[in-house]
């Protein structure tokens, strides 16, 4: 299984006419056999799509779409004229984003890209236009404002997720043999250089669960100094993941922070130093579950450092 699993991702990477959804699949499976949940998540976001609590990946991304105005000055109509999000108004300008998240499963963009042009709208371009139109004079209006581009502006984001796959299928074959499995760190290391962190690590607070991860922006209101000790077992957790030198340099920073926030007035400048050391040894061990979990550690107690939470 595994000789078959990893010989046939390597050889049908780079034909194009093979079904990315289906590359996406074995990834899937890969990431079982060999324990990564950052694969089989990475993998299970581009098959289902991404949700609205997700962050979208940048080259889901789309920047600068015109917008396809309808217009109507006297007895003039003007249909189709392209302007950009600048032509606006300034103060509708907020209303409309200058990029979009493109967050449907890898499928459906595919079928999207095959189509000659798409158009679509917001209720923030609605509303731009509602500005637009007040400020304009008796015998003026903007009738209509949609989005537009060329499919072919999604093709980009299924080439690079395919390009992404190749990067790192090439990575965990370039040491290993094909009969064999890659260990979860080599590929959780893949993953995270060429994908970025994508392992979250949650935890609950007294309101309930908060976010925390290597790319988390959650507030630590209602997050307390206990709540970020907790943090820190995750990062003692996570560190049976490396070998056992990293290890034990990995769990003696951890014990040095804990030892100086759980004094009775933890110094603020010596939480900061020792938040500094612990996410150097993390960065340099290279592993998305440590990176992920010390991410979050550090996040929240310098946070609360800052803050005067230990005070």
């Amino acid at each position: 299984m595994t000789d078959t699993l990893l010989r046939s991702l390597r050889e049908h990477l780079l034909d194009e006419s093979e079904p990315l959804a289906g590359l996406l699949r074995k990834c899937l499976l890969l990431g079982a056999e060999t324990g990564s949940n950052s694969l089989r998540e990475w993998a299970r976001k581009e098959l289902n799509g991404y949700g609205d609590e997700d962050e979208v990946p940048e080259y889901r991304m789309v920047h600068s779409v015109p917008i396809s105005m309808d217009s109507m000055s006297g007895n003039t109509w003007t249909k189709n004229q392209i302007i950009t999000r600048h032509q606006l108004p300034a103060d509708a300008w907020e209303y409309v984003p200058d990029e979009f998240p493109f967050k449907q499963p890898i499928e459906e963009l595919e079928q999207l890209a095959g189509k000659g042009s798409l158009s679509f709208t917001s209720p923030g371009l609605a509303h731009a236009q509602t500005i637009w139109n007040g400020k304009l004079d008796m015998f003026q209006s903007i009738v209509g404002m949609h989005f537009t581009m060329s499919g072919s502006m999604l093709s980009g984001i299924v080439g690079q997720v395919r390009t992404k796959l190749v990067d790192l299928i090439a990575d965990l074959t370039a040491d290993t043999p094909l009969s064999e499995l890659p260990k979860k760190a080599q590929v959780d290391a893949a993953v995270t250089h060429r994908l970025g962190d994508i392992y979250n690590t949650n935890i609950e607070s007294a309101n309930g669960p908060v976010a925390i991860g290597a790319k988390a922006r959650a507030s630590t209101e209602g997050l307390s100094v206990d709540d970020a000790l907790r943090l820190l077992e995750q990062v003692q957790q996570a560190a049976v993941d490396v070998g056992d030198t990293e290890r034990a340099e990995l769990l003696e920073a951890v014990a040095e922070l804990r030892a100086v926030v759980e004094q009775e007035a933890p110094d603020t400048g010596e939480v900061v130093k020792k938040v500094g050391k612990l996410r150097a040894i993390a960065d340099k061990i290279g592993v998305a579950s440590v990176s992920a979990a010390t991410g979050g550690a550090a996040q929240a107690l310098t946070e609360l450092a800052v803050t005067g939470a230990f005070n």
